[in-house]
Order: structure tokens, then C-alpha cells, then sequence
């Protein structure tokens, strides 16, 4: 055997032993233990060439995280996440928060999984997970003054264009455009649009959440880190296409550019997701990343943030200390 293949072999024997072991050490820290059609709808050539490169408070004892059961989802998991060094994992100051694995549903550690909070714009992977459920891609979307009264114009939408819903989704997730979600929500007829946003999320079993609008500006727009998850899951599954979006660099359509404002799109590890701040939501965060854990095994990871004033620095706090010091096992 190689000398250099075999040290290789070896120091990957070796941290797997210590993982292990330092994974006993967990119970003594509050360790919990809870039980494609329309695959088209987003799709371009020219959206395959996507860009790549691109804490002052302290916790609080009613902020530990709880590590879950890892087989609570899928019994047929053999391996689990195994966590060391609980220590080095920094501040964190969202309120809530789920770190959880998008292939499998397994939740690594979590902070207040259940509470409700205000979601703000994260409510926009709903309204483009809704648009690709009822309306078709290429109907046309004419831009009247009435559906840009809502609060921003990230858009820059000109009164008596038509775009596509399709087109419409770009704007929507990378530069979080409110305009852009009302004129998706009023294409047919708004209430009903925000009540089958609501229909879906039951279907998907996010039991605690609801919408008020296409947005995310209302504070009733609320849900939990767990349902996002949730949500995380059903549209990668389903929708791929949208987190396709939602981690381009910029989109040109004719005259207008809209340019991603998610900071956490500059993280290599960063597939997909959203940001959003209203007062009541303080900074939130929906995001895909895939990550090479400690033992080197590649997993796709979901980072769900609420009720945060520092979410870049409480996201790559996460990302650096599952790189560093969580195993699969």
C-alpha cells in the first residue's frame, strides 16, 4: 500500500474513533431526543451558466440546542451525525434556528425549533413554490400602476411591460422584489393566490405557519424553523429550479438586471436560498449548502435562521463548525 494512502487511511480511522467517542460526551449537555412534474417551469439554457465564486449577546440557558434522534425521520438510516466540541461552535444569536440534512431529514441541532416568529421575505420561496403549482410559466404578466403600490421597487418594473411568471421569479428571489410577488399573486386573483399558499404549506405538514401576503412585509406571514425546513425539502424536491435561481449571481432580461443581495450567496458552499428583515422578523435566512464534513463526507445541509441582528456571522459560525468538528458516520 502507498505509504501516503495508508497515513491517509489511517488519520480517517483515527478521527472517526474520536468522534465517536466525544459523541458519549453530548448526554451531558441537554441532549433532546424527538421522536417532479413541471420540471421545466424555471429552466433556460443561459441559467445553467451560474456563478460560483461568487455577536454581542449571550446565550441564554433557554437558548441550548437539542440534539435530535437522527432516525426520527427515516428508519433506514445506518449512519448518524456525530458532533464534537460543542465549544468551538461560536455565537449564535439567532432565537431559532434548524441545521438539518436536505437528503435525508434528519436534524443535526436545532434552537427552538417550534416557536412561531415572523418569517418576512422568506415567505417568497413560498409564493414561487405556489406561482409554480398554479399558473403556468410562460403566461403573460402586464405591469399596471395599481400592482406596484406595494412597498419597494427592487424590480424597477416599467408600467405597461409583460413578463412571464417565469421572468417574474427572478426578480422575486434575488433581489427579494415585493412588486414582483404581488403582480405573481394577482395574476389570477390575489386572495385566492395567498389562501392556496396557505393550503400548500398544510400540505406539506408545516402545521405552524401561515401567510397574509405574497411578500413577507406583513408580521401574520409567520412559521417555525422546523416548517421551513420542511419547506426547504419540498422544493428542492420538487422545484429544484427555484434554488437554481435563487443562488445566480444576476439575471439580465432585456432592459432590466437584477443582481442576488443574499451576502450568503459569497459562501462557497451556498446552493440556494433567501434572506429577509422586516422589524418584527429581525434578520431571517433559508439556506442550502453543501458541506464536507470532518470525516470528508459531502452532505447537503439546510441552515434555517430567525430572530437574528448578526444571520452572516451566525451562518458561518455554523457552516465552519460543521466542516471542522461534525461526522457521518
Amino acid at each position: 500500500m502507498n505509504f501516503y494512502k495508508e497515513e491517509n487511511t489511517i488519520a480517517h480511522i483515527t478521527l472517526a474513533l474520536s468522534l465517536l467517542i466525544g459523541s458519549f460526551s453530548l448526554f451531558s449537555i441537554t441532549f433532546g431526543l424527538n421522536k417532479n412534474d413541471s420540471l421545466s417551469f424555471y429552466t433556460n439554457n443561459k441559467d445553467q451558466e451560474i456563478n460560483q465564486k461568487i455577536a454581542q449577546q449571550p446565550t441564554t440557558t433557554d437558548q441550548v440546542f437539542t440534539f435530535v434522534n437522527p432516525y426520527q425521520e427515516n428508519q433506514e438510516v445506518e449512519k448518524k451525525y456525530i458532533l464534537q466540541q460543542l465549544e468551538r461552535l461560536g455565537q449564535i444569536n439567532a432565537r431559532a434556528f434548524v441545521v438539518g440534512d436536505l437528503d435525508t431529514g434528519q436534524v443535526i441541532f436545532e434552537r427552538k425549533p417550534n416557536e412561531e416568529f415572523p418569517i418576512a421575505s422568506i415567505t417568497k420561496y413560498m409564493t414561487a413554490y405556489t406561482a409554480a403549482e398554479i399558473l403556468e410559466p410562460n403566461e403573460l404578466a402586464t405591469i399596471t400602476r395599481d400592482k406596484l403600490e406595494v412597498e419597494g421597487n427592487r424590480g424597477r418594473f416599467k408600467v405597461g411591460d409583460s413578463l412571464t411568471v417565469r421572468d417574474l421569479i427572478y426578480p422575486l428571489l434575488l433581489v427579494s422584489s415585493n412588486d414582483a410577488g404581488e403582480i405573481i399573486a394577482q395574476q389570477r386573483n390575489r386572495i385566492g393566490f395567498i389562501n392556496t399558499m396557505r393550503d400548500l404549506a398544510a400540505e406539506l405538514g408545516m402545521n405552524n405557519t401561515s401567510f397574509a401576503d405574497p411578500t413577507g412585509l406583513s408580521k401574520e406571514n409567520y412559521s417555525t424553523a422546523r416548517d421551513l425546513f420542511v419547506m426547504m425539502r419540498a422544493v428542492r424536491k420538487k422545484y429544484p429550479q427555484i434554488i437554481d435561481i435563487s443562488r445566480l449571481t444576476f439575471k439580465e432580461n432585456g432592459d432590466y438586471l437584477w443582481q442576488n443581495i443574499n451576502k450568503a450567496s459569497r459562501f462557497p458552499e451556498f446552493k440556494g436560498g433567501k434572506t429577509g428583515y422586516t422589524n418584527a422578523a429581525r434578520q431571517t435566512s433559508i439556506g442550502y449548502y453543501q458541506i464536507q464534513l470532518a470525516n470528508d463526507e459531502t452532505k447537503n445541509i439546510a441552515v434555517i435562521i430567525l430572530q437574528s441582528n448578526t444571520r452572516q456571522q451566525d451562518t458561518r459560525n455554523i457552516l465552519e463548525y460543521l466542516k471542522r468538528y461534525v461526522a457521518f458516520l
